[in-house]
């Protein structure tokens, strides 16, 4: 698959998990997806030490931190990391929830995508998504030495 390919597996298979999670508890707890280099299959990541209580902040640092060990053993080729979010309008109130998922791939630039939803009686329900320039966390170029 193409790097553009693999970052939309990537996007649908996160946005699968999260809404099944949030279909069954209104919210959840930042995870991650990643594909395999060697045979391009999806996994779904969690921190090893998951505290339930923890910071989702704290929770995303440690999902990152994982995954750029695993990148530098060359087992992962892209990834991604989502979280649970609330978009904030203008006054600072809060307007909607949303999925955030972060993208990385080895052979693309980073992306964004965040996705606005409600949870119906039965359903969550999807907006539109939108989609930015990502910021490099865990396929960063080695600097080179002074």
């Amino acid at each position: 698959m193409t790097a553009r390919e693999d970052l939309n597996a990537l996007l649908n298979a996160a946005i699968d998990v999260a809404t099944d999670m949030l279909a069954a508890d209104t919210e959840f707890a930042p995870f991650a997806m990643a594909i395999q280099k060697e045979d391009g299959e999806i996994f779904h990541v969690e921190p090893e030490d998951e505290d339930d209580g923890a910071d989702d902040e704290v929770v995303i640092a440690a999902l990152y931190a994982g995954l750029k060990e695993a990148v530098a053993e060359g087992r992962w080729k892209a990834i991604a990391v989502c979280a649970d979010v609330t978009i904030e309008g203008d006054e600072g109130d809060a307007v909607s929830s949303a999925i955030l998922v972060r993208m990385e791939h080895e052979a693309d630039e980073p992306v964004a995508c965040m996705v606005s939803y409600d949870i119906g009686e039965e359903t969550v329900e999807l907006g539109d998504l939108h989609a930015e320039p990502g910021e490099a966390r865990v396929f960063v170029e080695a600097t080179p030495p002074n």
